[in-house]
């Protein structure tokens, strides 16, 4: 939307973010049916700043914002609270315009933007409880990182009683009336957002809440979705209440299994389910059996971060997995599920190259291959039904071993 128009947030504080009806998946895997807004804010301070920017296709209309609010080549900082691309996308173009301004954020995302803009520039590193002096006002920083990279931080500004937090206590939602309490009712999105995006972080969201109990807060801006003026206090709690059930959940060992295949003949569906046989006899389990051929990414996402192991099936078809193997790969993330139990099992009928090549990318993943892969040609025939029996017992046994072990 080629929208031009600029919110004051506060005197001398102003959202100059934009609007995105039209995408319809974030991040490729999470559905944006309300849209979503790429939040970037503007402090007229002695040392004008930009907190975050924008998805780099809206550069045009973010320009325009900027200088309807400010000359572009006077700006002094841009604050990175994260830099993944729909919140640093606009710093390479303000470089060019201005190239001695200097960009403030972490120590990490001061690198990631380096290898990202791939020139020198100007910088400055902070850390948690470090300040930012704009002249006339501060910037408290506060450490907050995996919120979702490890990138992150929050910036408060002081006199304004304003906490900057990129992708917490965001959403995607989109209403140009940008303010909670002119957008009406966006929980669902809300929800949806923490638990796609925040809820696999629960621990670092609860440690960063803490963080910020003790600031003196009127609003809340994100980087994206709804400025909070009005209902702040309910999101944080609904986010930190969210993330302790979440950890509850995780406390919980040994339960949760999740079995997931892809079946071209039904050979490998069967020894799935004679898979799970083995596993309930070696203890009490909760086993998810889950055909992936046709889910939703965001689905088995989740299903993913709610388990405790995982065991993937694949037939093998011209030396490979399929397709849906590989989608699944995606969406295990080495910082999140580092050391989760996995196994491989698969049928063939002239090669079974599947199950080691899908082993050997769980451990480039860092997941914890607990015991070497089946592969059965075709099946069922006699005595192969015992086997994944079998199979399936000492994965799970091993899978007690291991949960017992001290860190």
């Amino acid at each position: 939307m080629k929208d031009s128009k600029v919110l004051e947030i506060k005197p001398e504080v102003f959202w100059l973010g934009v609007l995105d009806y039209d995408i319809i998946t974030f991040d490729i895997v999470m559905e944006t049916k309300f849209g979503t807004t790429y939040n970037s804010y503007f402090i007229n301070a002695e040392k004008k700043t930009i907190i975050d920017t924008v998805k780099e296709t809206f550069w045009d209309v973010y320009l325009k914002k900027i200088e309807s609010l400010t000359d572009p080549t006077k700006i002094d900082y841009i604050v990175v609270n994260h830099t993944e691309p729909d919140h640093s996308g606009c710093i390479r173009n303000l470089l060019k315009l201005s190239p001695d301004l200097t960009v403030i954020g972490s120590g990490q995302a001061l690198n990631y933007l380096q290898e990202m803009i791939g020139k020198p520039f100007k910088s400055i590193k902070v850390k948690d409880g470090d300040t930012i002096d704009l002249g006339n006002k501060k910037l408290k920083v506060i450490g907050a990182p995996n919120l979702h990279w490890p990138d992150t931080i929050y910036t408060y500004l002081e006199e304004d009683q304003i906490l900057f937090t990129c992708d917490s206590f965001g959403a995607h939602f989109c209403k140009e009336e940008m303010f909670d309490d002119k957008v009406g009712d966006y929980s669902e999105a809300f929800d949806y957002y923490f638990d796609v995006i925040l809820r696999p972080f629960s621990k670092f969201m609860l440690k960063a809440i803490e963080k910020i109990k003790p600031l003196n807060i009127a609003i809340i801006c994100p980087g994206h979705g709804p400025i909070l003026r009005s209902s702040w206090q309910r999101c944080v709690s609904n986010s930190e209440q969210r993330a302790m059930e979440y950890m509850e959940i995780l406390k919980h060992k040994n339960k949760r299994i999740l079995l997931a295949y892809i079946s071209a003949y039904g050979y490998t569906a069967q020894m799935a389910r004679q898979i799970a046989i083995g596993i309930e006899q070696a203890g009490d389990f909760d086993i998810d059996i889950v055909d992936i051929e046709n889910i939703l990414l965001g689905d088995l996402e989740e299903k993913i971060v709610m388990s405790n192991a995982i065991l993937i099936g694949s037939p093998t078809i011209n030396q490979n997995t399929l397709l849906p193997v590989y989608k699944l790969f995606s969406l295990i993330s080495p910082l999140r599920d580092k050391g989760k139990p996995a196994a491989v099992f698969g049928s063939y009928g002239w090669s079974g190259e599947a199950v080691k090549l899908i082993e050997d990318h769980l451990k480039n993943l860092k997941l914890n291959v607990l015991i070497e892969g089946v592969a059965e040609k075709f099946y069922p025939n006699n005595g192969k039904a015992e086997r994944l029996t079998l199979f399936g017992k000492s994965f799970g046994e091993k899978f007690l071993e291991s949960a017992t072990e001290p860190e």
